[in-house]
């Protein structure tokens, strides 16, 4: 196990990266940022299986939140309220998503750099008093990289009742290098229901079955079948069943297959359908379907909804989520 660092002079961002037998990871200070992720794939090639921007520079200006650590709150919260409380209205000036302009996605994070018997950490810790929920909140997210995957932890504290619902902002692509699209990977999430969303995928309050919809990856599924009959793709949060695994992502070319555990409520799955944009990742322009994101979370705008939970936290009190990215080739 080997690790380094190093700081841009442009930017004054650090590049921590990890390496642990087949597999090399990278993260960023900025928005405790997972950057790279290399993996083999069936020939032991070394490829990036993650949607990394190119430069620097545009990761201090991304506003998609490329592999940040997104809090407090991620998803939306609709009106941008709570108990009372306004939040940044950063969603069509009306509702607060991912935790705000100011969230932990656009701040700088302290880290220090731990080795276990095998495994290696990057361990980033912030206090967030900019992002304009009640605390100041102490968080610390810890990535572990195994010869397996990374384990990603994130334990939260608070000086005020507060609510914290994290989650890591990262794209799949286990093509590799991103050289072909995610539309013929094959799926699978153990889910009985998706949320149902209106205008700006503000949740309506129903859980509704993907049974005998284009939502339905219960069994594994090409990507591009379901979005034959999805048309717009997917951006959707699944209620997760207490199984293991609870997410299969596989590409049948590259043989690689990653698996996904986790103690969080849900995952939202964004297709990336429709997103084509001028800044480049991974060498080329952002595109429909160049990667898929998997954010494990709480049901978004939960602080409205309570029978399907409380992301409060009390003072004092520790909240702790983890989710494992495992990763494995023939």
């Amino acid at each position: 196990m080997t690790y380094s660092i190093q700081t841009d002079e442009k930017t004054n961002i650090t590049t921590i990266t990890l390496v642990n037998g087949d597999l090399t990871a990278s993260f960023l200070d900025f928005g405790a940022r997972w950057h790279q992720f290399l993996a083999p794939d069936k020939n032991g090639k070394l490829e990036n299986i993650l949607l990394s921007l190119d430069t620097l520079e545009e990761v201090l200006v991304d506003q998609a939140q490329f592999g940040a650590l997104v809090g407090p709150v991620a998803g939306r919260i609709k009106n941008a309220k709570w108990k009372g409380i306004s939040l940044d209205k950063n969603l069509g000036n009306l509702h607060h998503i991912h935790g705000g302009s100011k969230g932990w996605w656009c701040q700088f994070w302290n880290y220090e750099i731990i080795e276990e018997k095998e495994s290696i950490k990057a361990v980033f810790s912030l206090t967030d008093t900019l992002s304009g929920y009640p605390g100041p909140i102490h968080v610390t997210n810890t990535y572990e990289l195994t010869q397996t995957g990374v384990t990603m932890t994130t334990s939260v504290t608070s000086k005020e009742v507060t609510i914290v619902n994290p989650t890591n902002h990262v794209y799949f692509n286990l093509s590799g290098d991103a050289k072909r699209k995610i539309s013929d990977h094959l799926l699978t999430i153990k889910s009985p229901h998706i949320l149902e969303t209106g205008n700006l995928n503000i949740p309506t309050g129903k859980l509704i079955s993907v049974e005998n919809t284009g939502y339905d990856f219960n069994t594994p599924r090409v990507i591009k079948e379901a979005i034959k009959e999805l048309k717009t793709g997917i951006d959707d949060a699944y209620l997760l069943e207490n199984t293991s695994p609870q997410i299969i992502l596989a590409d049948s070319i590259s043989g690689r297959q990653l698996t996904i555990d986790s103690n969080r409520q849900s995952v939202v799955v964004f297709s990336t359908t429709g997103f084509n944009d001028s800044f480049k990742v991974n060498g080329q322009s952002m595109s429909s379907e160049i990667g898929i994101a998997l954010e494990t979370q709480e049901l978004p705008d939960i602080t409205h909804y309570p029978e399907w939970g409380n992301i409060e936290i009390i003072p004092n009190e520790t909240k702790t989520y983890q989710t494992t990215y495992t990763i494995s080739s023939p």
